[in-house]
C-alpha cells in the first residue's frame, strides 16, 4: 500500500521556486506529510579570492548563505506549517546523483521537481531524473493551481498501472471532491477493414473486451471511498501519448498519474515509450511518475 510522508523538493533559486514551495505547502497539508526536505546542490562551493576581496560578506560558507535563503522562502511562501517538519539540504557535487543520493538516505517518498518552459534556469532533464531516481516524481509546472479533485491515471492493466491507480486513490480517498478518471486508450487491430464487419461494429467488440479486462482489473484494487471515472479511447492517430494529454485538457485535470517499471534495479532504469513520450509532451499539468522505491 502507497504512503506518502517524506516529501524531498529541489530547488535552484529561480522564480520556479516560489510556486513549488507553495504547491509543496498545499500537498503537504492535503496529505498530512510528516517531513519535508528542501534540496539545492551547488557544482561548487569555491569561491574565487579576488571575488571575496569584493564582497567579504561571502566569505560566510556558502551553504549557510544559501540555507538562509531557503528558509526565507519558504517562510514566505509555504504557508501554515502544521505539524510538518521542514529541513534543508544544500550540497555540492552533480545535481542527480546528489539528489538520487539523499532521496535514498533519506527514505523519500515523493520527489518533487520544477518543469521549466519559459522561467530561466536550465533545470533537470526530466528522462534523465527519472532514470536515476528510484522514488516517485511529481513534475509540476511553471503555472500551477492549488487544486487536487481532478486526477487522472492512464491504465494499460499491467502491474506498473496498478501501482499507479493505488497512488490516485490514496491521493483521493475519503474525499468526496476527488474524482479519479482511469484512462485505457486501445486501437482495433490491423487489417480489421478485411473483415465483413464495419468498423463501427469491429469498434464495439473490441472496447468490450476492454471493458471487461478493465472491470477484471479495478477489481484488485481497494477503491472504496473513492470515486472512479472509467474512459475507454480509441487511438486513431498512433500517438497515443497525445491521445492522453488532449483527454487530460479536456477534463480540466488537476493531476496525471502514470506508471513506469521498477520491479528491479535495472527495471527502473526503464520508462517505457508510453511514459517518456508523457513527459516530453506535457509541460503544462502536474504530473507524478509512480516508481516503486529501492
Amino acid at each position: 500500500m502507497f504512503k506518502c510522508k517524506r516529501l524531498m523538493v529541489g530547488l535552484d533559486f529561480t522564480l520556479l521556486d516560489r510556486m513549488l514551495i507553495a504547491y509543496t505547502g498545499f500537498l503537504s497539508r492535503q496529505l498530512n506529510i510528516e517531513r519535508v526536505y528542501f534540496i539545492n546542490v551547488q557544482k561548487s562551493f569555491d569561491v574565487p579570492p579576488t571575488v571575496l576581496t569584493d564582497f567579504p560578506e561571502l566569505r560566510v560558507p556558502q551553504d549557510e548563505l544559501l540555507v538562509q535563503r531557503m528558509r526565507e522562502e519558504v517562510s514566505a511562501h509555504f504557508g501554515n506549517l502544521g505539524e510538518t517538519e521542514v529541513d534543508y539540504l544544500v550540497v555540492e557535487g552533480s545535481p542527480l546523483k546528489k539528489i538520487n543520493h539523499w532521496a535514498k538516505v533519506k527514505q523519500i517518498d515523493l520527489l518533487i521537481i520544477g518543469r521549466k518552459k519559459e522561467l530561466k534556469g536550465k533545470g533537470i532533464l526530466p528522462s534523465q531524473l527519472l532514470r536515476s531516481v528510484s522514488c516517485c516524481v511529481l513534475f509540476i509546472p511553471e503555472e500551477v493551481r492549488q487544486r487536487l479533485t481532478e486526477i487522472m491515471v492512464q491504465i494499460d492493466f499491467s502491474e506498473a498501472s496498478k501501482k499507479a491507480m493505488e497512488v490516485a486513490t490514496y491521493l483521493g480517498f475519503n474525499n468526496p471532491d476527488v474524482t479519479v478518471h482511469c484512462q485505457h486508450i486501445y486501437h482495433l487491430p490491423v487489417g480489421y477493414y478485411f473483415t465483413e464487419k464495419g468498423k463501427e461494429e469491429v469498434n464495439r467488440v473490441i472496447r468490450a473486451y476492454h471493458v471487461m479486462q478493465y472491470n477484471q482489473f479495478i477489481d484488485t484494487i481497494p477503491i472504496e471511498a473513492v470515486h472512479i471515472n472509467p474512459i475507454f479511447t480509441l487511438d486513431e492517430d498512433g500517438d497515443w501519448a497525445q491521445t492522453a494529454y488532449h483527454t487530460a485538457q479536456k477534463k480540466d485535470v488537476d493531476l496525471i498519474v502514470l506508471g513506469a517499471t521498477g520491479k528491479t534495479l535495472f527495471d527502473s532504469l526503464v520508462l517505457g515509450s508510453f511514459t517518456e513520450k508523457m513527459v516530453q509532451v506535457n509541460a503544462q499539468i502536474p504530473m507524478l511518475v509512480v516508481k516503486q522505491r529501492q
